[in-house]
């Protein structure tokens, strides 16, 4: 303070004795990485047009930024880098005449700037609230690449309410948990960095939360039990569909089968005496005589013209016949009764036959 007071005292001196007064209140404006020198123009300057010159140095001497200008500022962004130390000074200028200059403290830029609040969506789904976070925008650099330990602290709370929950994490894209469905939520970040640097905080941001999705486990039981019954009964009907009309089947198409008694008497030896009699019974032989039958002629003359004509088998034979006719007779009487013997055991034997098997199928049914 005693300071302050000397060094107006003598700015009023050297003021009265026709020197130019010194800009006053010079201070340094960073913000998102940009520098800015301003000042107060010097006391008592009304309708006076100063003119500033405005100086920086970094490693070695001072280099003029704004030279001989009217305005109360002098941007330093473009010429300086984010990580050096520099000081500056500024002077006033009138008539030709300069003030003294006034010089501000070595700094850092990474160190004395400030970080603008991030910018921050909202958006409910599904009975949560996801939160999009974009980092400021700065003129020099990114801050990703300035600042490497980069963390968002995100508050948020229920509307209207004192109490805030906080999260913090290192994804820009966060989803909120355990909220309530259709509740009015408020969020705020803010960014920390390294060196215990942080941001700006954010305005508050509201957003309604949706309705949840999620399935009650009342709910995913009763399903459960629910199916489970249906399938129970399914299954159920299905056997007895497949079980009536298997027996549909059965006793539209029975499989019938033959007694025991049956197949054993089938698969022994015939017991018949018949049967046994006709199977070993050889097969007769049966005798065939040549016959000739001659008509009866009235004209001896005309017998005896066809007689010769005959071969002498068939005349010999006529002779044997006509000699002896009650003989020729005899024969062919036995001839006859042989033959109608011989059809009588066919039809006898074919007659036994066809009862034995007509007598075998009724056993079989």
């Amino acid at each position: 303070m005693i300071l302050t007071l000397i060094v107006l005292m003598l700015s009023s001196c050297v003021s009265a004795e026709g020197q130019v007064p010194s800009p006053e209140n010079v201070r340094i404006v960073s913000h998102n990485m940009g520098l800015v020198l301003e000042w107060d123009p010097p006391q008592n300057s009304t309708g006076k047009d100063f003119t500033y010159t405005a100086e920086y140095k970094g490693w070695s001497s001072f280099e003029s930024v704004c030279l001989n200008e009217s305005s109360c500022r002098c941007d330093f962004t473009s010429e300086i880098s984010v990580f050096g130390a520099y000081e500056f000074r500024v002077r006033a200028e009138l008539e030709g005449k300069s003030s003294d200059w006034i010089k501000t403290d070595t700094v850092a830029l990474d160190e004395i700037t400030s970080i603008s609040a991030p910018d921050v969506m909202l958006e409910s789904t599904r009975g949560g609230v996801e939160v999009d976070i974009t980092d400021p925008v700065l003129r020099k650099g990114d801050l990703k690449s300035l600042y490497h330990l980069i963390s968002y602290h995100i508050h948020y709370w229920i509307e209207g309410e004192v109490k805030k929950e906080e999260l913090k994490t290192e994804q820009s894209r966060v989803m909120l948990p355990n909220l309530s469905p259709r509740v009015r939520y408020c969020v705020q970040v803010k960014i920390a960095m390294s060196g215990n640097k942080t941001s700006l905080p954010g305005n508050a941001t509201c957003i309604l939360n949706t309705e949840s999705e999620d399935v009650q486990p009342w709910l995913i039981v009763s399903v459960l039990l629910a199916s489970f019954a249906v399938v129970l009964v399914s299954v159920v009907l299905i056997f007895f569909a497949v079980w009536y009309t298997y027996r549909g089947i059965r006793f539209l198409c029975p499989q019938a089968k033959l007694p025991e008694h049956i197949k054993q008497y089938l698969s022994e030896r015939p017991k018949s005496s018949e049967l046994l009699a006709m199977q070993s019974s050889p097969q007769p032989e049966e005798c065939y005589h040549e016959v000739s039958i001659i008509p009866c002629l009235e004209d001896p003359t005309a017998s005896q013209d066809l007689q010769k004509t005959q071969g002498s088998k068939h005349t010999q034979l006529y002779a044997n016949i006509s000699s002896k006719p009650e003989e020729a007779l005899n024969q062919e009487e036995k001839l006859c009764d042989h033959k109608q013997r011989v059809d009588n055991e066919n039809t006898g034997r074919n007659t036994a036959l066809s009862g034995c098997r007509d007598g075998e199928l009724q056993l079989l049914l």
